[in-house]
């Protein structure tokens, strides 16, 4: 199925319409951060279904892959990353596309196997292992 247009909505209240992924997304950003409100971008397919995500103010994109691809990514070591579902990592150790990364908040350390990066910088993996708690301080 393809995306034939975005629609901008906050609170209910249409705020615009585009047939460009990232002009809705900027548009999207630009008003949760003058607002501090969330903003829904709700994308319309061919088929007549709809797929949303929202923009927080915090420059967070709750459901990110329902309108993007993500591409395979190498984390670099020392670097804190967005996870797209949540929560900041810190890569600890990597090699490729496979890394160790720390939850920053919770001290979850875990190897991250294909990790993957969307266009907004926030990132993901298939799968994980080996995971533990450790002591983690953020930098």
């Amino acid at each position: 199925m393809k995306i034939i247009s975005y629609t901008v909505t906050q609170d209910g209240e249409h705020v615009g319409k585009s047939p460009i992924r990232d002009q809705a997304v900027n548009a999207a950003k630009m008003r949760a951060k003058a607002t501090g409100k969330p903003v829904t971008v709700t994308a319309t397919l061919d088929d007549g279904r709809t797929k949303e995500v929202i923009y927080h103010p915090d420059g967070f994109i709750q459901k990110i892959w329902e309108i993007a691809q993500s591409s395979p990514f190498c984390p670099e070591v020392g670097k804190t990353y967005r996870n797209a579902g949540g929560g900041s990592f810190r890569c600890e150790r990597a090699s490729g596309t496979e890394a160790w990364m720390t939850n920053v908040k919770s001290g979850w350390r875990f190897k991250a196997h294909g990790c993957r990066a969307y266009f907004d910088g926030s990132i993901e993996w298939d799968y994980s292992t080996d995971g533990e708690f450790v002591k983690f301080v953020e930098i």
